[in-house]
């Protein structure tokens, strides 16, 4: 009984120093789990057409919910950087802002994108939006993360999905 008085006793003094200086180990601030803002990416969807209308470009289709984009999205939220995510700059855009319902250089170079060839002149009739919103760890301002894709027509999409999936790999 002595015994494992003695080694608790021991043990405490032993793990005590290792419990003092992890209290003191500054902590880092952490990236707070944003949400989906359904209003803001109405807004930037009507941002969208609004420089297509004003560029004289043709109307595009919407695309409401696109899971992969919105995944995307809130996993740039998370770890605050873009660059992980491959992506054509024409066809595809993210950006931080704190003001999603403001024009931005990325917006307008994905919305005034229109393919060059004339035979291709409506390749990407649809697009997709996602916005995601954010506090700031440091300042705790709230900042969204915006996101809009161009996408090929529904039949081109599924047939390139389901029948030439992975042929170029």
């Amino acid at each position: 009984m002595r015994r494992h008085k003695t080694l608790r006793f021991l043990l405490f003094f032993l793990l005590l120093p290792l419990c003092l200086s992890a209290q003191q180990v500054p902590v880092a601030p952490t990236r707070v789990v944003g949400a989906r803002d359904n209003r803001k990416e109405d807004e930037v969807a009507t941002l969208f057409q609004s420089i297509r209308s004003g560029q004289k470009l043709a109307h595009l289709s919407r695309i409401q919910n696109r899971d992969i984009l919105e995944e995307q999205i809130c996993t740039v939220s998370l770890t605050g950087t873009p660059n992980s995510i491959p992506r054509d700059p024409d066809l595809f855009v993210i950006y931080k802002t704190s003001h999603p319902d403001l024009p931005s250089p990325e917006l307008n170079r994905v919305a005034t994108f229109d393919a060059l060839h004339p035979k291709s002149k409506h390749e990407y009739p649809r697009y997709g939006v996602a916005v995601w919103r954010t506090k700031e760890p440091q300042t705790g301002d709230t900042a969204y993360w915006v996101g809009v894709h161009l996408y090929w027509s529904a039949p081109v999409e599924f047939f390139d999905y389901h029948f030439t999936d992975g042929i170029y790999d």
